[in-house]
């Protein structure tokens, strides 16, 4: 298991605290990989991501390695969230072309009070507020409508809950890697989301579908009320996963708190 707690103090004296869990669960081996920095850049950003793999470790891994600093180079270059988080997704799946293995993708920038986020497959990020929540992802897999479609149109074959080809199935209709799958529709265009933080909101939560697949995303955040600080959170998400409900898969989780951080864009702009 991994486990790491963030707290740190901003130049401007705002606290800033986060979380990340990582475990094995019931699989026989840990093909997840993550990645946050409260001080992106060294300029008070948030940059987080998390990388599921399937059929082996090596895809999740290179992404969770790579893809963050290919992503800052890009920001620094004068590029928006939006162009960096496309041009990033095509040079890693460009570079990962050729690995059977492969990984979703979720990631989100966080600056000037306002939330950036992009993913490939079924790792998801939602917001918790007070009262609501708000899911900033899509999932991409051949559950959804438009997904489905998408791929029985270039002549994906869909079986149940995989999209098949051969004797071989996939979830994700979008990742990185799965080599195999690309004539069949699999792709790594990323869904992009820009999300305005507001004072009612609480967390920002990134998880694969190793929580997903065991809680909505309303039984999360009933979980988020009564645990607000982010290290009591992942504990108690991965007690109601993987002891309670007995999940199966690997779980990662990061939580991010969003209780300060519209305090530092009001102080960076002078309002």
């Amino acid at each position: 298991m991994f486990f790491k707690s963030f707290k740190i103090i901003t130049k401007g004296g705002i606290n800033m605290e986060a979380a990340i869990i990582s475990e094995k669960g019931r699989r026989s081996k840990m093909e997840d990989s993550s990645f946050l920095d409260l001080n992106f850049a060294k300029k008070g950003w948030v940059f987080g991501g998390i990388y599921d793999g399937h059929g082996g470790k090596f895809t999740a891994k290179y992404a969770g390695e790579k893809l963050d600093q290919k992503f800052l180079e890009k920001l620094l270059f004068g590029l928006s969230a939006r162009e960096a988080f496309i041009e990033t997704y095509q040079e890693i799946s460009e570079e990962l072309k050729n690995q059977k293995s492969g990984s979703t993708a979720v990631n989100f920038l966080i600056k000037n009070g306002e939330i950036f986020t992009a993913n490939i497959g079924d790792s998801r990020i939602i917001v918790i507020g007070e009262e609501g929540f708000t899911q900033l992802t899509v999932d991409h897999r051949v559950s959804n409508p438009e997904e489905r479609e998408r791929v029985k149109k270039v002549g994906g074959r869909i079986f149940g809950s995989y999209l098949i080809k051969g004797f071989k199935g996939v979830m994700n209709t979008r990742d990185f890697g799965d080599q195999q799958f690309r004539s069949v529709g699999v792709i790594s265009v990323p869904f992009l989301n820009q999300y305005r933080i507001s004072r009612e909101d609480i967390i920002l939560l990134a998880a694969c579908d190793g929580l997903f697949d065991f809680m909505s995303n309303e039984e999360v955040a009933s979980l988020v009320r009564e645990f607000p600080e982010p290290n009591q959170l992942v504990e108690a998400l991965k007690k109601e996963v993987l002891i309670n409900r007995r999940g199966t898969d690997n779980l990662t989780i990061v939580v991010v708190s969003l209780k300060n951080l519209l305090e530092i864009k009001l102080k960076s702009t002078g309002n």
